[in-house]
């Protein structure tokens, strides 16, 4: 069920950057249409069917809605994306006009001056980013000059498909091969090269070309400088190509939130709505401050335990209460425990508004049904999540991660085995640094399979990083 957010500015929004526009003149709307009060019954008879925006989302070859191309540039057998022929090339010519285009090996870049009404998120089933002409397109590429093809691949017998990730057990294999020659703080799993992340400032030097340009038989790359890795993956010109304020066309001023009461005027709650976390303890530094986020799931454990999850970053410091949409209005629980790791905290509902609370919909998203361990989170799938301060967004997985827990000085290391996950997603998506933080909290939701595949935290405005649920998993909880 899906339900129409009584803010319509919100998912304005989405429509107010043109390279990535996926609504104007859309024969189709992507959007689903049903009103908020059918939410109440959460069944609607006789309905239209609502539009399918996706074929086939769960892996790489997924087609967009607005994907008209007459043709499938991914080769299933071969696991990988082949270059358009010139019938295809002429017909991308006369569709998207004379300027340049690429591809990489996992998306097509298009440069134009006038981005197509509606944008394509795919153009035969390849995932596409439309850039202006002359502009740099983005690849998340490395610089530092330590790979050698010549040095011996330490970790030759470890192997795994194509545009797929490795297991845990395979990366654990490939860390500990590593350890000898590098002090690895993070390892990136790329479609298809592998970055690893080295530790800055523990003394340890590298000459140039003296780490192994191959690793598990795939092309590695380092990157090695005080900033993490994930925040240098930011392209500043596709950053204001996305962001909605830099375009004429936004009448907005300051960017909206949906700050509807959605307990008082729809007698329901659910993902994606407006929290508010209570202000500062009085003569902290953080009186007088509340801190907004979106919501999260609502879990049930075997014992009967039922929590709220919301953003770990926003608030929990400031205040444990909740309140929806903003602290002089609804309080609807306490934060009971909190989660740093899944960038998460857990919220005690009170009664009445475990009663109200739904995840049976999730405005225009995905609906979630289940929470997915990393193992089941496929490269090149796509998700979608609908934050209070966005409306919809979609996220394509392209990416695996693993961090290296920090300790404290004199603490043994934590064992590869126990490295924190992460899954790297691109974001398609109108949205700059204030509507992502309002994001923050959202469930990132996969298309079709309803399975949550973490929550909206860090981000740079072009990816974000979501921790794998697993532990939650192990732990029983489940969507209530």
């Amino acid at each position: 069920m899906s339900l129409v957010r009584l803010s319509p500015q919100v998912q304005r929004i989405q429509a107010n950057s043109p390279y990535i526009d996926i609504y104007t003149n859309a024969p189709v709307s992507p959007l689903r249409s049903r009103p908020s009060e059918q939410h109440a019954a959460l069944t609607v008879p006789h309905a239209h069917p609502e539009p399918k925006r996706w074929e086939n989302p769960t892996g790489w070859g997924a087609r967009h809605i607005n994907d008209k191309a007459p043709f499938n540039l991914w080769d299933k057998q071969n696991r990988k994306f082949r270059s358009p022929d010139r019938n295809e090339l002429q017909w991308l010519r006369n569709k998207f006009g004379d300027g340049a285009l690429g591809r990489t090996g996992w998306y097509m870049w298009i440069e134009t001056a006038n981005p197509p009404q509606p944008v394509p998120l795919t153009v035969g089933c390849m995932p596409v980013m439309f850039i202006g002409i002359g502009e740099e397109r983005w690849e998340p590429i490395p610089q530092s000059p330590y790979p050698n093809p010549r040095v011996p691949d330490p970790c030759p017998a470890v192997h795994w498909p194509r545009m797929t990730f490795p297991t845990k057990e395979q990366s654990v294999s490939l860390l500990t091969a590593l350890k000898p020659i590098a002090n690895v703080r993070a390892i990136f799993y790329m479609p298809h090269w592998t970055i690893v992340e080295l530790e800055y400032g523990d003394g340890r030097a590298y000459e140039s070309k003296s780490l192994p340009g191959t690793v598990a038989g795939r092309t590695t790359l380092y990157h090695h400088a005080e900033t993490p890795f994930y925040k240098s993956m930011r392209n500043m010109t596709r950053a204001r190509r996305v962001d909605p304020e830099q375009h004429s066309m936004t009448s907005f001023g300051q960017m909206p939130q949906d700050s509807q009461n959605y307990i008082r005027q729809s007698s329901h709650l659910s993902p994606g709505c407006r929290l508010e976390c209570g202000h500062g303890i009085p003569g902290s530094q953080n009186e007088g401050m509340n801190a907004a986020t979106s919501a999260g799931v609502k879990l049930w454990r075997f014992d009967g335990e039922e929590v709220l999850t919301i953003s770990h970053h926003h608030g929990f410091l400031i205040s444990n209460e909740v309140y929806h949409p903003f602290v002089d209005e609804d309080k609807i629980g306490d934060i009971i425990d909190t989660r740093p790791e899944l960038d998460i905290a857990l919220v005690k509902l009170m009664p009445n508004a475990s009663a109200k609370f739904t995840n049976t919909c999730y405005f225009q998203a995905e609906t979630p049904r289940m929470l997915l361990e990393g193992f089941q989170i496929e490269q090149g799938s796509w998700s979608e999540v609908d934050g209070m301060s966005s409306g919809l967004v979609n996220l394509l997985t392209y990416g695996k991660c693993y961090l290296r827990p920090k300790r404290p000085a004199g603490h043994p290391e934590i064992e590869s085995r126990q490295w924190q996950a992460r899954s790297v997603n691109a974001i398609f998506g109108a949205v700059n640094n204030t509507i992502c933080k309002g994001m923050y909290g959202a469930p990132i939701v996969q298309c079709e399979t309803g399975g949550v595949g973490g929550f909206f935290h860090l981000s740079n405005g072009l990816n974000c990083l979501t921790a794998h649920l697993d532990d939650l998993v192990a732990e029983g909880w489940k969507l209530a």
